[in-house]
């Protein structure tokens, strides 16, 4: 493998990163929230709905901890139960909220960071719930039947961002041929990519693949990917190929984290036989 590190270019993340969650007849808006303030001091920040529909929209509210596993799915876990959770200095204006159709309406969402300096040093996040609920039909109650039937659930990502923090770079550790993948009825040639934060930010990139046949020049078009990582973490991105290709290939990844930080560039020379 080659890691090579570019300034040339870089590629735009804004048509793939996005502020807004819709759902049919409402949105909901921004997806995350980055407070940002010294120990001691309250921040507020604003969640905005939109009911576009013909009914009255309700929500109730939770907040969970959570992380990314080694793929960059993210895994939950009980509030206040991982170390740089933020969860229990989260209040909200409103835990119930119910929109009424061609209103907005807002939620104030305010952060409380604690005093002890120590406790502020680094990022911090959990994960605040709006969950749209339906009450049941007066018909459908029953002594023994009598709650809520849950529609979606939209989950917002809230951050503390401490002033100062290292942005660090993203970095390719590894770029393997995993060989034939097995995946029940379909097979396919993998690739495999592992990408370091070095930072103490969270991060999101976009990456393109290129995939050159160096006998024929054939291209071969690989879907690009969109991550996201937390800070210290280490992520494997998976790239499935036809299991027909033959010949010698030359694969490149080209690592775009935004305009603030370099572009990063991986090659691999790989010969696949029949």
């Amino acid at each position: 493998m080659r890691l090579l590190t570019t300034t040339i270019f870089t590629l735009s993340l804004v048509a793939t990163l996005f502020s807004t969650v819709s759902g049919q007849g409402f949105s909901i808006s921004p997806s995350r929230i980055f407070f940002s303030g010294n120990p001691g001091e309250t921040v507020n920040q604003t969640v905005q709905f939109a009911n576009t529909s013909g009914k009255p929209l309700s929500f109730i509210t939770r907040i969970q901890d959570w992380e990314r596993d080694s793929l960059g799915t993210k895994v939950y876990y009980d509030s206040n139960t991982m170390p740089l959770s933020n969860a229990k200095w989260i209040t909200l204006s409103s835990n119930n909220v119910t929109v009424q159709p061609g209103e907005n309406k807002q939620v104030i969402v305010s952060l409380n960071i604690p005093a002890d300096p120590a406790k502020v040093k680094k990022l911090t996040n959990s994960m605040l719930f709006f969950t749209q609920v339906k009450e049941q039909e007066p018909e459908q109650k029953t002594a023994a039947k009598i709650g809520l039937n849950v529609l979606m659930e939209v989950g917002i990502q809230v951050y503390y961002v401490p002033r100062g923090l290292n942005a660090g770079e993203l970095e390719f550790l590894s770029f393997d041929d995993r060989g034939t993948a097995d995946q029940g009825k379909n097979k396919s040639r993998r690739l495999a990519l592992k990408i370091r934060n070095r930072g103490n930010l969270n991060k999101d990139a976009f990456i393109r693949f290129e995939l050159t046949n160096k006998e024929t020049g054939e291209e071969i078009k690989i879907k690009p990917q969109v991550i996201a990582m937390l800070p210290d973490a280490t992520q494997l991105i998976i790239v499935d190929l036809p299991t027909d290709l033959k010949g010698t290939f030359l694969a490149v990844a080209l690592l775009d984290a935004g305009s603030s930080y370099d572009l990063k560039v991986a090659e691999k020379e790989i010969i696949y036989r029949p």
